[in-house]
């Protein structure tokens, strides 16, 4: 391998490090206080709902579309801005709902994995995918079984555990390549 090529590898490989440790830092902090992580990941959706908003007006007034597209075009722009707007000024409500949307998704995806297991039972992996289906749907349980209160806790810790998984992920493979490079996987 190259000079050049090495060089590029341990600079990936240091840049998913850092990646790693910032997503580790902030999944603790998610965790350590859920409620603040629900009410800022709340926020972060209306201004990407208010950013979609843009991108539809702008896609509507700068296609050369029918006038009927402009119209649907413009209509939808206006009504995710005013849901934007309306999260951005309620974190609060848009956080319970954002945790009644996620207490039935979780249950749906659960529901869906163990079927899927069931069907494919025997088969390689079945049995993981229907355990992560159980796990789904108790969690979506447990989430709609505390609604209203979930709300202060479920989207905040959520986001956390998987921040911290994907950072551990993220530094655990870096260390791997970092690892490789020094006991001579460089002298292929």
């Amino acid at each position: 391998m190259g000079s050049d090529a090495l060089q590029d590898i341990k600079q990936s490989s240091s840049a998913m490090m850092a990646g790693g440790i910032l997503a580790i830092i902030i999944g603790i902090i998610a965790i350590a206080v859920p409620a603040v992580a629900s009410v800022s990941i709340a926020i972060l959706v209306g201004i990407l709902v208010i950013v979609l908003a843009v991108a539809w007006l702008l896609a509507a007034f700068q296609s050369s579309a029918a006038p009927g597209w402009k119209v649907t075009g413009g209509i939808l722009s206006v009504l995710l801005l005013i849901g934007g707007l309306w999260i951005l000024f309620n974190p609060i409500d848009a956080t319970i709902g954002l945790t009644a949307v996620i207490a039935v998704v979780f249950i749906a995806m659960g529901v869906v994995r163990v079927g899927t297991a069931i069907a494919h039972r025997g088969g390689e992996g079945a049995g993981l995918v229907g355990f992560g289906g159980a796990l789904a749907i108790i969690i979506g349980v447990l989430i709609a079984a505390k609604f209203p209160s979930s709300a202060a806790w479920a989207i905040g810790l959520l986001v956390g555990i998987q921040f911290l998984f994907d950072g551990l992920g993220l530094v655990f493979v870096a260390a791997a390549i970092k690892g490789a490079i020094k006991s001579g996987g460089s002298t292929a």
